[in-house]
């Protein structure tokens, strides 16, 4: 539901709630609006959209149905899509962290060595896992040079990917005609919630949507899906009229 011909543009819908929980919510989504140039703050018209949203929801994500749609938001709130490992390798550096006051690439890898073995994991997955984190202190170096982390900064988080698109998919949605507003609303409002359990501001929140996105479908070519969630994430940090400016986290 993005492309490449797109630029992306900061739309407002006037008539779009631009304060309080709901607009919160609606903020937790707003990558993939800017980057289609469509409002941040309103669904998908089903009056307008209807068709190309059902064909698009049926092309890129299997849905087909409203059952469907439910599974996948499901899905999406639970974390599942983006998946609970990487959230693992996180929380496991921030033990180490917690306990020795740093952690370099080595302290983490032991680490997951150690945990691997005390659990009998399966040394593939351990090896896996060792690959993984290296990947990860890569991509948070190259988002330091270029302002998604600050100098020191590492993610807390990539749940935040999941969640942000729940709120395209309720978006989408009730522009397909698989949920109604307030159940469209509900999700919305349901995702403003989890990211603040997960997250304490706009920065860190961004900086989660961004690395479960390069993880999962970047590779480490730095390519469209990098360049199509940093140029969101810059408007959202910077744009006047942002609503990552407005909105309190």
């Amino acid at each position: 539901m993005s492309s490449c011909d797109h630029v992306d543009t900061l739309v407002s819908e006037p008539r779009g709630p631009f304060y309080g929980p709901l607009a919160h919510g609606f903020a937790c989504g707003a990558h993939i609006p800017i980057h289609n140039a469509h409002a941040w703050n309103a669904l998908v018209d089903p009056a307008t959209g209807g068709e190309e949203t059902r064909e698009s929801l049926a092309e890129s994500w299997g849905i087909t149905n409203p059952q469907e749609w439910r599974e996948q938001v499901d899905y999406l709130l639970a974390g599942q899509n983006v998946g609970p490992e990487t959230d693992l390798l996180l929380h496991l550096r921030r033990d180490i962290f917690g306990r020795y006051g740093r952690c370099d690439l080595p302290m983490w890898r032991d680490a997951i060595v150690q945990w691997g073995r005390s659990r009998g994991t399966a040394p593939e997955l351990v090896d896996e896992f060792v690959h993984n984190v290296g990947m990860i202190t890569r991509y948070e170096a190259r988002f330091r040079a270029d302002g998604l982390l600050p100098l020191n900064g590492t993610v807390n988080s990539v749940l935040g990917y999941d969640f942000g698109r729940a709120v395209s998919m309720a978006r989408w949605g009730f522009g397909a005609g698989f949920c109604d507003y307030p159940t469209a609303e509900s999700v919305i409002l349901r995702t403003g919630a989890l990211t603040r359990q997960y997250y304490v501001s706009w920065a860190d929140f961004g900086a989660g949507y961004a690395l479960g996105r390069v993880l999962r479908f970047d590779n480490e070519e730095y390519g469209h899906m990098y360049e199509s969630v940093l140029g969101p994430h810059r408007m959202l940090m910077t744009a006047p009229a942002s609503p990552w400016r407005h909105i309190p986290f």
